[in-house]
């Protein structure tokens, strides 16, 4: 029996030495004077450091508003000319199918957070995962992560389980984009699969990369090569399999969108919306992947005209990117402000919580 478990009766303690517990209290007493107060000293270096992760997140943010700003104004000829050609009907409805798109894409994000084991409210997904997305018009390709990352903190969600989801949702996403380009490539009649053979390995590779006991493997790799402690993140299948779904609904709407574009620019062609829709994924890959590019501007739109101008004509893939362009950006913008609303009333409410009885 252990010697720690009562059986019933409390056992006789051991006599103690004369003058224990003076000697023990004079010990403590010289502790306290030689260490001080430990709350003391920690919190000048904690309250320091929150004041500099707080200046520095809003510097991000006022970078990731401007680099935005700055990319509209760049293009605000060409948006305002290539909308000039679109009616009214299908402006709402692009914009429609992209506000759908960016949900789904939360949506995705927040079933990657369930599979790692975090189950995450929609309103604060939402609230993490749009105001976050501005950190992608930053180059470098990791501030999203990073912001995501942090705005978590304020739902109860530790920096490294946000950061593997996001990591693991970005990789949903550019494998579902590989498999959606690749058939869209292989009901069209040009030449883009010669081209673009490497996506076939994408699929392959990133489908085997996303079952959870392999991603699993690859996280603990990470975390040993970035010399960080190990992290007990076990992934589901049900999570991740949600997350591929979720991500293929985006990418759909995204084909919707860009097929309504096509056509009011008078683009009509067999099987337009899977044509469509992978040249949008394809694009989009190619721009995440150029880490350098805010976005994906510049490379997105080469890979558009290069997989669509055979249907639609150099002009006509540029158009799309345009207008495109335009709805994501307004749709960030709108969704940034929504979960920007939700983030302050999650914070109105936490302030009032100790004032409840």
């Amino acid at each position: 029996m252990d010697a720690q478990q009562p059986t019933g009766s409390a056992p006789t303690p051991p006599p103690r030495p004369e003058h224990a517990d003076e000697q023990a209290a004079h010990a403590d007493e010289r502790a306290s004077s030689v260490a001080g107060d430990p709350s003391d000293d920690a919190a000048s270096p904690r309250s320091g450091r929150e004041r500099v992760l707080t200046v520095v997140k809003w510097l991000a943010a006022v970078v990731a508003v401007v680099l935005l700003v700055v990319g509209v104004v760049g293009q605000w000829d060409r948006i305002v000319a290539d909308f000039a050609r679109l009616d009214a009907r299908t402006v709402l409805l692009g914009i429609a199918c992209t506000l759908a798109a960016l949900v789904a894409n939360m949506l995705s994000w927040r079933a990657m957070m369930a599979a790692t084991g975090a189950r995450v409210r929609v309103a604060a997904a939402a609230s993490i995962f749009f105001v976050g997305q501005l950190g992608k018009y930053i180059p470098g390709g990791v501030w999203s992560i990073a912001a995501q990352s942090e705005l978590g903190r304020a739902h109860g969600l530790a920096r490294t389980g946000s950061a593997v989801a996001s990591l693991a949702s970005m990789l949903v996403s550019m494998v579902t984009a590989a498999l959606v380009g690749l058939v869209g490539l292989l009901l069209s009649s040009g030449d883009g699969l010669r081209t673009f053979w490497w996506l076939v390995l994408v699929v392959v590779v990133g489908l085997v990369a996303l079952t959870p006991t392999f991603l699993g493997r690859l996280i603990a790799l990470a975390f040993r090569v970035l010399r960080r402690p190990p992290q007990d993140i076990r992934l589901t299948w049900s999570g991740t399999i949600w997350s591929i779904v979720w991500s293929i609904v985006m990418w759909l709407a995204y084909g919707v969108q860009a097929t309504l574009v096509l056509r009011a620019f008078g683009v009509e062609t067999a099987a337009l919306f899977p044509i469509a829709a992978g040249a949008y994924a394809v694009a989009w890959l190619v721009g995440f992947v150029v880490v350098i590019a805010p976005a994906g501007l510049g490379p997105r739109e080469g890979v558009l005209v290069l997989l669509l101008g055979a249907a639609a004509g150099a002009s006509g893939a540029l158009a799309l990117a345009v207008v495109s362009r335009a709805f994501m950006t307004l749709g960030d913008a709108v969704l940034a402000g929504v979960g920007s609303a939700l983030a302050v009333r999650h914070r109105r409410r936490a302030a009032r919580a100790p004032e409840r009885p």
